[in-house]
Formats: structure tokens, C-alpha cells, sequence
């Protein structure tokens, strides 16, 4: 009867006195992390404010990443046929709506320009050429990137220009 009491430590000693498997944890290769980031550099005056410095306008690498982060805004604008593509290069809003949803598609849209004439600026200069050419150029570009029914803006006779939804 003794025996049957030390039953039930007989797996946890046998489970104590066997080797486990030996299980690796190092890689063959160094793990890459691919890290993409914006750093804002605050100066602080005397009063103690804090204000963000500028940053340049040929910093293409910002205005790239913050056209990626509110790509998803503007498609929604332009499907919902709010905003149209402009024959330079710019975003316009044909119809606002009310309210605070207003304000942000016209906020939206406005910093999506802002950050448009920054690479167009640069293209400019690598280019040399005029920015209204580099303005035109993206202008033809991005309407032929445009989906079916979305504003586009179109030539038509006499150096006019119209707005049709693309076919």
C-alpha cells in the first residue's frame, strides 16, 4: 500500500532527471530592421516654448511619407468623387462637404499639395527645367493614374480646360 502513495511523484522525478532536447535560439544571419521614422527637433527659448523647426522644402523624404500616410484619405476623397486631379499636378476639391468633415478633406487636400509642389520643386531642379513644365508632366501623370469616374481635368479647344470623369 506504501507504494501506491509515491504513485504520483514518480513522473515529476522521472521528468526532472531526463535531459530535454536542446532547442537553438542564435540565427545563421543577423535580423535586419527596416525602420522608417520622422524626428521632430524642438527648440525651447528662455519663456520655455517649445516650437518644431521647419523643416526644408526639398525634404522629399518627409513629403514622401506623409503622402503615403494619408494616401488611403485621399482615394476615399476621390472616390466619393469629392476631389479631382487638376491639370498641374494638385489636388482639387469640387465638393466640400459641411461640417468638420469639410474642414478635413480641405485640410487634407491642401497638405497633400503642399507636399506635391515639394517633390515637383526638386524634380525641377533636378531636371533643370521650369516648374510649370515638371507641374504639367505630373499633371498628365497622375490623370492617367486615375481610376474610371474620377475628376480629371481635360484640354479642350482654345487653351480651355473642363472637368470630366474619367472613362
Amino acid at each position: 500500500m506504501r507504494i501506491f502513495r509515491w504513485l504520483p511523484a514518480v513522473p515529476l522525478l522521472l521528468a526532472c532527471s531526463c535531459k530535454g532536447p536542446t532547442v537553438n535560439l542564435s540565427t545563421p544571419e543577423p535580423i535586419v530592421v527596416d525602420i522608417n521614422m520622422r524626428v521632430d527637433i524642438y527648440e525651447r527659448s528662455g519663456a520655455g516654448a517649445a516650437k518644431p523647426k521647419a523643416a526644408p522644402e526639398t525634404d522629399t523624404s518627409g513629403a514622401d511619407a506623409r503622402r503615403r500616410a494619408r494616401m488611403g484619405d485621399i482615394q476615399t476623397f476621390k472616390n466619393s468623387r469629392l476631389v479631382g486631379e487638376n491639370r498641374m499636378g494638385l489636388l482639387v476639391v469640387r465638393d466640400q462637404p459641411e461640417g468638420s468633415y469639410g474642414k478635413f478633406v480641405a485640410k487634407t487636400v491642401s497638405e497633400e499639395n503642399a507636399d506635391r509642389m515639394v517633390v515637383m520643386r526638386k524634380l525641377a531642379a533636378e531636371r533643370s527645367m521650369p516648374i510649370e513644365d515638371v507641374q504639367e508632366q505630373q499633371g498628365e501623370l497622375w490623370s492617367n493614374r486615375s481610376f474610371s469616374g474620377e475628376w480629371i481635368e481635360v484640354p479642350q479647344d482654345n487653351n480651355t480646360w473642363r472637368w470630366v470623369q474619367k472613362q
